[in-house]
C-alpha cells in the first residue's frame, strides 16, 4: 500500500504527444492536471525520471493508426517490462476497437489489446457499454471501472505562453474568423433565424458516422425552416465533405474549421446542438462528452440516444427529432430550464475535480489490489 505521507506517483505512457487529438486531452492531460490538484504526483511517463507506482496505457497506442507501427509494437513489451519491475499497470480505453477493421494489422492490435487488458491491474473505460464489451472480449474477471471524459473548458496546449499567444498571426486569424461568424449569426438572429450547430470529426475509416450523419436530418430541418427559420453551422475538419453534402439547402448553412483557439467560443454562439448518431457497435460505446460539452456551454441538445446519454434524458430531447426541435424553437422558457438543469447535471458528474477523484481511486485500487 502507498505510504500515507508519500504522494501517489503515476504516469501516462504516451508514444506521441499530439494535443490536437481529443482523446489525449480528455484521457491523459486533463486527468493529470486534476490529479495534481488532489496531491497526486501525475505526469507523462519519462523513463529517465525513475519508476512511478502506476503507469497508465492508452488502448489506442497499440493501434498503428495513432502512434505508428513501430511505436505501437513497443507497447506490450514495455508494459511487461514495467510489470516485472513492480510497476502497477492501468489500461484506459475510450473506444470499441473490436468493432473495427478485420485486416491483419487490426487483428494483431486487438489481440495485443486483449493481452494488455488481462495483464493490467485495473482496466478503465469511458462508458458502461464499453466496460461490458471489454470484459467479454478480453475475458476479464471483473467489470472495468468507468471514468467519463471531463468537461473541456479551455483548450490549452503545453507549449502555450502569453507572448506566443500575443504575437501569433495564426491566433489573430482565428479570432477574425470567429468575429466574422459571430456577426453573421447576429444578423441571422435579427431576422428570427435560430442558429443550430453540429461539431465533431468528419468521420473515420473504421466506423460509420461523423458529418454524414447530418444527412439523415437535413430534410427535417428544411421542413422546420418553413415554420421557424433555422441555420446550420458545421464545425469539423473536412470542408470538401461539407460542400459536397450540405452547402445547398433551403436554410442557411455555414462551415467552420475546428480551431482550438476559438472552438468553445464558436460553439457558444449557437442555440441548439444537433447530435445525430448512426447507431452501431462503435458508437454505442461512446462517452457522453459531446452532449456534456454542449450542455455545459449553454446549448440545448437534440440527439440520437446512445447508452451514455441516458442520464441526460430529462434535460434534452433523445430520439425525438421533430417534436423535440419544434418544442425548443417554440419555447424559450423550456430551453432555459433545460440549459440550467443540464449544466448542473453535467458539472455534477463530469467536472475536472469529479473526474480527478475517480482517477485517484482507480490508481489507488491498482496499488492495493494487484490481480493474479
Amino acid at each position: 500500500m502507498q505510504a500515507a505521507s508519500t504522494p501517489l506517483r503515476a504516469a501516462w505512457y504516451v508514444p506521441a504527444v499530439n494535443e490536437r487529438r481529443a482523446g489525449l486531452r480528455y484521457r491523459c492531460l486533463y486527468p493529470i492536471a486534476a490529479l495534481r490538484k488532489l496531491g497526486v504526483d501525475a505526469s507523462v511517463f519519462d523513463a529517465d525520471a525513475g519508476l512511478p507506482a502506476c503507469v497508465v496505457f492508452d488502448a489506442w497506442s497499440i493501434f498503428p493508426t495513432v502512434a505508428g507501427a513501430e511505436k505501437a509494437a513497443q507497447i506490450l513489451p514495455t508494459a511487461r517490462k514495467l510489470r516485472e519491475q513492480g510497476v502497477r499497470i492501468l489500461l484506459d480505453n475510450c473506444d470499441n476497437q473490436f468493432s473495427g477493421n478485420a485486416d491483419e494489422g487490426w487483428a494483431k492490435a486487438t489481440s495485443d489489446l486483449q493481452q494488455l487488458a488481462t495483464m493490467a491491474d485495473v482496466v478503465v473505460t469511458c462508458s458502461d457499454e464499453l466496460a461490458h464489451i471489454m470484459q467479454a472480449r478480453c475475458g476479464l474477471e471483473t467489470t472495468p471501472r468507468v471514468i467519463g471524459d471531463p468537461i473541456e473548458e479551455r483548450i490549452a496546449y503545453m507549449g502555450d505562453s502569453f507572448w506566443r499567444s500575443l504575437l501569433s498571426p495564426g491566433r489573430k486569424r482565428s479570432w477574425l474568423r470567429y468575429l466574422g461568424h459571430r456577426a453573421r449569426l447576429a444578423a441571422e438572429r435579427s431576422r428570427g433565424i435560430t442558429p443550430l450547430v453540429w461539431f465533431g470529426a468528419h468521420g473515420n475509416s473504421f466506423s460509420d458516422g461523423g458529418m454524414l450523419d447530418l444527412a439523415r436530418i437535413t430534410p427535417l430541418l428544411a421542413e422546420i425552416h418553413r415554420d421557424h427559420p433555422v441555420s446550420l453551422t458545421v464545425i469539423s475538419n473536412n470542408r470538401g465533405k461539407f460542400e459536397t453534402h450540405f452547402a445547398d439547402h433551403p436554410f442557411p448553412t455555414h462551415y467552420m474549421d475546428w480551431d482550438r483557439i476559438t472552438f468553445l467560443q464558436m460553439l457558444r454562439l449557437h442555440a441548439i446542438s444537433l447530435l445525430p448518431i448512426s447507431l452501431n457497435d462503435f458508437t454505442r460505446c461512446k462517452s457522453a462528452n459531446r452532449l456534456v460539452l454542449s450542455l455545459h456551454h449553454g446549448l440545448n441538445v437534440v440527439a440520437d440516444a446512445i447508452p451514455s446519454y441516458g442520464m441526460f434524458a430529462p434535460v434534452c430531447h433523445l430520439d425525438d427529432w421533430e417534436s423535440g426541435l419544434r418544442r425548443y424553437l417554440r419555447s424559450p422558457q423550456l430551453r432555459a430550464e433545460h440549459v440550467r438543469a443540464g449544466r448542473q447535471l453535467a458539472d455534477q458528474h463530469f467536472s475536472h475535480e469529479c473526474i480527478g477523484r475517480q482517477w485517484q481511486a482507480a490508481l489507488q485500487a491498482a496499488t492495493e489490489n494487484r490481480h493474479g
